[in-house]
């Protein structure tokens, strides 16, 4: 971008009609859980007020200030943050998930999902805990402290984005719920773990979003012998990583791939790339050596990665083997889209779940934590992050000195927003047009 009046006009053209489509789909796919007695603010407007604040990063009180400065309640009044959270502590997450899929839908619509440097789309799931000082309307787990002088309670959800997209489209959530049984203490209850959640996650992901979801990349961690072999059975594609959680597994793998890297030189590998503590470089080894070894039916590719940092301060590099398995023919997923989608493999913690904890505060602090309100805001953080994300990384992009069209710092993309909020003013209803005012 050349000036910042261009930036700003950008961002307020892709944000104005989108945040009129959000409320429209709200008005007409979410019912409204609040009693119908007594005047109050449409329920599009309070979710609009609400995402409104996230965009800017701001708290509910941030939020309510934004609502008056938008004119966004009813005779042009702010939307309260106690009505804010009175609404989230109604909401079911279950009935905003329409709204969500239904955005990610329009951005296919207008060409937004694009494979990008992959052949297929794949499908990043992994798991994010949070924790709080009650039991979250029975949805968070307690734990105690081995010395019994600390409680907290552990809320944990499942969430997936599209990383073959340029923006890194979040598509949903599903919460590692209790497990069921006759206990009615909340305080009391057992949860159910990742592995547990995955496959009624991909199977909800599946009916959602079709050929969308037909590839998936899992960490270490969230897959078993078993899991890879219903991911084949089911025609999906999986790419996951190895560790010494499947001890037999890992050694096998180790010994072949330390074979091949003797032998001969890396199928794909990049070239040294900036990192936080100096340069990176990845080369990539793959071998068909292993396909039904042990009972591991379709382990069509097993991959070795190895990651060497060169530090600035001058001390020894350092060398890291990353290991990975799939059941994608090599003539489907190359070295270089095996090394891409290992590289791609983290956006779910570097764009989403850091977004979440660092841009848009949930780490610090819910804006409610009765009943489900956590999983409501949760849903509602995925939107604004959608539209924030394709903002950054496509819409809007500034010049580095060593990447030409980088994404657009967080705080400057906040900052753009609320510029912009800031010359609307009270006619942005006016701008949402069709939609009737609150």
């Amino acid at each position: 971008m050349k000036t910042l009046q261009q930036a700003e006009l950008r961002v307020e053209t892709y944000l104005i009609p989108r945040m009129g489509r959000l409320r429209r789909l709200v008005d007409g796919l979410v019912p409204d859980p609040r009693h119908a007695r007594g005047l109050r603010h449409r329920l599009g407007v309070v979710v609009l007020a609400m995402v409104a604040g996230l965009l800017v990063g701001g708290s509910p009180r941030d939020a309510e200030r934004l609502s008056l400065r938008l004119g966004l309640g009813r005779r042009g009044r702010a939307v309260s943050d106690t009505t804010m959270r009175a609404l989230l502590a109604q909401l079911d997450d279950d009935a905003l998930h329409p709204v969500l899929v239904q955005t990610v839908k329009d951005m296919r619509c207008r060409g937004q999902l694009e494979c990008d440097g992959l052949r297929q789309h794949w499908t990043i799931i992994d798991g994010k805990y949070s924790t709080y000082e009650h039991h979250v309307g029975g949805f968070a787990q307690k734990f105690v402290s081995e010395d019994e002088r600390s409680v907290w309670w552990r809320l944990g959800v499942l969430r997936a984005v599209l990383a073959s997209v340029a923006g890194v489209p979040a598509l949903g959530q599903f919460v590692m719920g209790p497990v069921e049984t006759t206990e009615t203490d909340p305080d009391k209850l057992k949860h159910t773990g990742e592995i547990t959640n995955l496959r009624a996650f991909v199977g909800w992901l599946r009916e959602q979003y079709g050929e969308l979801t037909t590839n998936f990349s899992l960490d270490a961690g969230l897959w078993s012998k078993e899991i890879f072999a219903w991911f084949n059975d089911k025609g999906l594609g999986i790419f996951a990583g190895l560790k010494g959680n499947k001890p037999e597994l890992h050694a096998e793998v180790e010994r072949v791939m330390r074979i091949d890297v003797a032998r001969r030189s890396p199928h794909a590998e990049t070239g040294w790339e900036p990192s936080k503590k100096g340069q990176m470089k990845r080369e990539l080894w793959r071998s068909a050596a292993l396909d039904g070894w042990d009972g591991w039916r379709h382990l069509r590719q097993v991959i070795l990665v190895r990651q060497t940092t060169r530090r600035r301060d001058g001390s020894p590099d350092e060398v890291e083997m990353r290991y990975f398995v799939t059941n994608m023919p090599t003539a489907t997923l190359t070295p270089a889209q095996a090394l891409l989608l290992v590289r791609r493999h983290w956006a779910i913690e570097n764009d989403c779940n850091w977004t979440f904890d660092m841009q848009m505060g949930e780490d610090a602090g819910s804006w409610c934590t009765q009943n489900k309100a956590p999983l409501a805001l949760g849903v509602l953080r995925m939107i604004a992050y959608n539209l924030m994300q394709w903002l950054r990384k496509r819409r809007v992009r500034v010049q580095h000195e060593r990447v030409a069209d980088s994404p657009m710092p967080w705080r400057e993309l906040r900052e753009l927003i609320a510029a912009i909020w800031i010359h609307i003013g009270t006619g942005l209803l006016a701008r949402l047009c069709p939609a009737p005012s609150g």
